[in-house]
């Protein structure tokens, strides 16, 4: 498995990439989907120092387990609370200008953490698949359409508009719209809507970092002799989640789980969760303390976004 972002909520300027979207209907989606990042990819070009790691101890899976940088990303939890908080100052917002706004129902985010499944196979009964978060329930009512001076006071007036809009009935729009006016309030004792970009650095550059390191790669090693034994031939185990016979399909076929069962069983042999979790977590935690200041700072500003969001969902003001 590869990390997967924790979904991030999107600042009122990156919704004018949906304005097309919003003439349709007034529902508008707060979380980004997760960045992808291959399992094979390759590690970044920048090299780091190799990290002390002392006793591996042997650990069949993660579920439970924290990465270190994940104390300076949102949880799921906590962003479930701002979405929340965020569509609740939007919709007062809109009805001050008297206009109707629904929030488009959220999925359910990922839960579990990013340490989660990160380097097992979740269930070789299902081959290579990772279950899915839940769907977003379906709207109560349909949205109501939307004019364009109507998504104006939404998401606020279009870069470049010609003849830009700054009231509606007679009221001043607020920058970014009611959407920027939520972020404003949700932010105005620091923080920030999204997850830094230098924690979500630091959770997919060192996932890369820890598979050059020689201490995995001879665990990786070791599981590919085991491989080797049951009949099959990968390098590593993204070899084994990446191949392109499992790829296009819905379901997993009888080799795709014979292969996972195989490669579940040799990742426990060899030690490779436990080995990896530590491994990866080293650098981390090096990378941590290299930027511990301005991690410290973000962890501040998460604080601050979550507890105005706990006001606002308890019915208070800001």
């Amino acid at each position: 498995m590869a990390p997967v972002r924790p979904s991030e909520l999107r600042s009122a300027a990156a919704l004018f990439a949906v304005v097309g979207v919003l003439t349709a209907g007034c529902s508008v989606s707060t979380t980004a989907p997760a960045k992808p990042v291959p399992a094979h990819a390759a590690a970044p070009a920048s090299p780091v120092a190799r990290p002390p790691v002392g006793v591996i101890p042997v650990v069949d899976s993660t579920v439970g387990r924290s990465m270190p940088i994940e104390a300076y990303l949102f949880t799921a939890e906590q962003l479930e609370q701002v979405t929340a908080a965020r569509d609740k100052l939007t919709v007062q917002c809109m009805q001050r200008f008297g206009l109707s706004y629904t929030p488009a129902p959220q999925p359910q985010p990922r839960q579990g953490g990013q340490a989660a499944h990160r380097y097992d196979v979740v269930d070789p009964a299902d081959g290579y698949r990772v279950p899915q978060s839940a769907p977003a329930p379906a709207a109560s009512t349909p949205p109501a359409r939307l004019a364009p001076e109507e998504i104006t006071v939404l998401a606020g007036d279009v870069p470049g508009n010609s003849k830009p809009i700054t009231t509606f009935h007679g009221l001043p729009i607020p920058k970014g719209g009611c959407l920027g006016a939520a972020d404003a309030k949700l932010t105005a004792q620091g923080g920030s809507m999204t997850d830094s970009p230098q924690a979500v650095d630091i959770n997919f550059d060192d996932y890369q970092h820890s598979m050059t390191d020689d201490r995995l790669r001879a665990v990786f090693s070791q599981w590919s002799d085991c491989m080797k034994a049951k009949g099959y031939a990968y390098p590593t185990p993204n070899d084994a989640t990446n191949d392109k016979r499992w790829k296009g399909t819905t379901t997993a076929s009888a080799a795709e789980i014979a292969t996972a069962t195989a490669d579940a069983q040799c990742r426990q042999q060899t030690n490779v969760i436990g080995t990896w979790f530590t491994v990866e977590s080293a650098y981390e935690d090096q990378a941590i303390q290299a930027n511990l200041g301005r991690l410290n700072q973000v962890k501040q500003g998460i604080a601050a976004v979550v507890g105005n969001a706990a006001t606002v969902n308890a019915g208070g003001g800001l």
